[in-house]
Parts: C-alpha cells; structure tokens; sequence
C-alpha cells in the first residue's frame, strides 16, 4: 500500500509512526525545513479536556505506543479575572514544549521515526491522490478540506505571545479573563523552566493592528515587566470538518477540524486523529467511526464556547469563584467525571428553555 503524509507536525509524525508499526513505509512531506512551528513555546495537555482518560503520558505510552516525555507534570492552575483570583490544584495535565527545538513534541516523535522526512518539499494533494493509494493530509491548514466542501468554519482567531524571562512555577498554568482585551477568550503563561515562559493572548475576529493595541493593553493592565526576548504572532481558523475522509484523502490534525474550540490545546486530539488515520488504513477500517468521540469532545467545546461569548467581566468573576469554591473543586478537578459531557447537555437544556421563554416581539 503506498500512503503519502502531507505535513510532518505532530498529528502527521503520529499517523507515520503507526504505519511503521503496521509495515507499511509512508512518503512523507513537510514544506518547511524542520518539524514545528519556528517559535518555541509552551502548550498544556489538560486532564479535564480529555476524560475519562486518568494519566495521559499513560495512555500515550501504553495505548499509543509513543514515549512522550513533557516538560513537567501540571499541578497547579491559576486564573484572574478583573476583580477575582482563583486556583485549583492537583493532577491537572502535563506541559510541553511545542516548536524545533530539542525536546520539543514535534522533535521528540521525529526521533522516534525510521522513515526520513521529505522536508523542503511543498506537495499538492491532487497529484499526491493520482499518484497514491492513500494520501493523509495533516499540513495545519483547512484549505483541502474547504475545497472539497467539508470545512464550516467555527472560530478565527489571531495568537499573540512571546516569550518572556522572569520566576515562574515550572508546573503552574496562569490564566487572565478579561473582557477589555480579550473579549470573550482569553491569555495564559506555561513557563518554560523557572526563569523561561511563554506569555499569550487569544483573541478572535480582530486586525493585526488591532491585536498590538491588545496586547499593549494586555500588558498595561495586567502590569507586567517581564523581559520579552522573542515575539510571536500568528492567525489560525479552527472548525468543524466532516466527513474527515473524502475518497482516498483523509484529513488529520487541525486539516481534520480536530482542535477543540474552547481552549485550544488540542495536542491530544492532533495525536490521536494522526494514529486513527493510520488505523483505518492499514486496518481497513473507517476512520469517520474512529474519529467520532473526538468529533463528539468539539461539539461539546462549541457548546461552552457559545456561552463564554455571552460573558461578561462580572460574569467571568462568578465563574471563578464557583470553579475555585471547595466543594466544586473537588467534583471537578479531583475525580475523573467528564464534566464537560455533563456540561455541555445542561448547557444545552437552558439555551432550549431560553427559547421557550424568551418574550415575542
């Protein structure tokens, strides 16, 4: 069977590196001269966003067949909001470096692979559909999907970070939710090491001139004076793709609609779509079934996502508080209940009876 991988981030690494545990060699081609994005930076893993799964370098390792090893486990997370601090702590996840440096994700898989890389290599799908049985496409982007008509886009969103020298916690994730420069999403700092972090802003349908007045912003109320040694920018479209296979090209990763749109840390599912698309071909089976439950975890997302868009900053400060209360924390950080699922099917129940009872004009 001849299968071409276009793209060799982290859900293409993952779909070759299961294709070689099947026999099977695959062409694989990244247009870039490396694996990863040019900018390191740090991304989470987070317990909550993948129940029931308990232990995810676990699952990774035993279920997967892949010996990630992260920056440091996740034990504590912190979130600010205008006038309300909280934290939760515990098993929370784990950190990753993302980019090309050593020991990053991406480098970590490339590692592992026996399969050499075609970098420096832009492939055309088209002719790589000719040309193969099988062709994955996992490049990042929604193009191919879009053209073959199963792309609806969901959330565009603009990524402004840098990377920042202070003191920081190695296993502690801080958040700000703060409408006046983000809207309705929000920034985090995953530190590098003790002295290293990543500092980022999310926000959505914004100009890039608009986003440094956010960030400016993002900086001035926050009151920071972290030493910025590198900066980053970066706009990405999440969205829902279906189906995830159209003859013989299926679609992986973010190509794939399989980046969540409440947080975005979608490494999980990036990994997993990737090791799912090698299944279904050197299995024979169907990758739309395989993929379903990580389908079902976006829709979910979408749902919470559609209420924070409502939020406002008194809002975000009762939602801190009720996270961080004891007694809440401790059903939602401390057990292995998918609070999400439950979640998303109350969510949807209200916005039903908000409907119902909503006034006629």
């Amino acid at each position: 069977m001849r299968i071409a991988i276009i793209g060799a981030g982290v859900s293409g690494l993952a779909c070759a590196l299961e294709l070689e545990r099947h026999g099977i060699t695959p062409a694989i081609f990244e247009q870039r001269n490396r694996s990863g994005e040019v900018f390191a930076h740090v991304a989470g893993i987070l317990q909550l966003m993948n129940r029931p799964i308990k232990d995810q370098i676990s699952y990774l390792y035993r279920r997967l067949k892949l010996p990630l090893r992260p920056l440091a486990p996740l034990k504590r997370i912190i979130m600010h909001t205008p006038n309300t601090t909280g934290s939760i702590t515990g098993r929370l996840g784990y950190l990753f470096l993302r980019g090309q440096d050593e020991g990053s994700m991406e480098s970590q898989l490339f590692n592992l692979l026996r399969t050499p890389v075609f970098y420096n290599h832009y492939a055309d799908w088209r002719e790589m559909a000719r040309h193969y049985d099988y062709v994955v496409v996992a490049d990042g982007t929604q193009q191919v999907p879009r053209t073959l008509g199963c792309w609806q886009d969901i959330l565009n969103t603009w990524v402004r970070g840098a990377t920042v020298l202070g003191h920081f916690d190695p296993h502690t994730l801080t958040m700000w939710l703060n409408t006046k420069y983000c809207r309705s999403n929000y920034a985090y700092l995953t530190p590098f090491n003790r002295h290293r972090a990543s500092l980022v802003l999310i926000t959505t349908d914004s100009y890039p001139d608009e986003i440094e007045k956010k960030w400016r912003l993002f900086w001035e109320v926050e009151g920071f004076d972290y030493q910025v040694v590198e900066n980053f920018s970066l706009q990405h479209v999440s969205g829902y793709c279906y189906p995830p296979q159209a003859g013989n090209v299926l679609l992986a990763g973010n190509a794939g609609g399989f980046l969540e749109p409440f947080l975005g840390f979608g490494l999980m599912a990036a990994i997993r779509s990737g090791i799912y698309a090698a299944r279904a071909l050197a299995r024979g089976e169907s990758y739309t079934g395989l993929t379903r439950d990580l389908r079902q975890q976006i829709i979910r997302a979408l749902a919470i996502r559609r209420v924070l868009n409502s939020l406002t900053n008194a809002d975000y400060d009762r939602l801190v508080r009720l996270l961080t209360a004891p007694g809440v924390r401790q059903l939602i950080y401390n057990t292995n209940i998918d609070v999400f699922k439950f979640s998303t099917i109350l969510l949807t129940h209200l916005e039903r009876l908000k409907r119902k009872i909503r006034p006629r004009m």
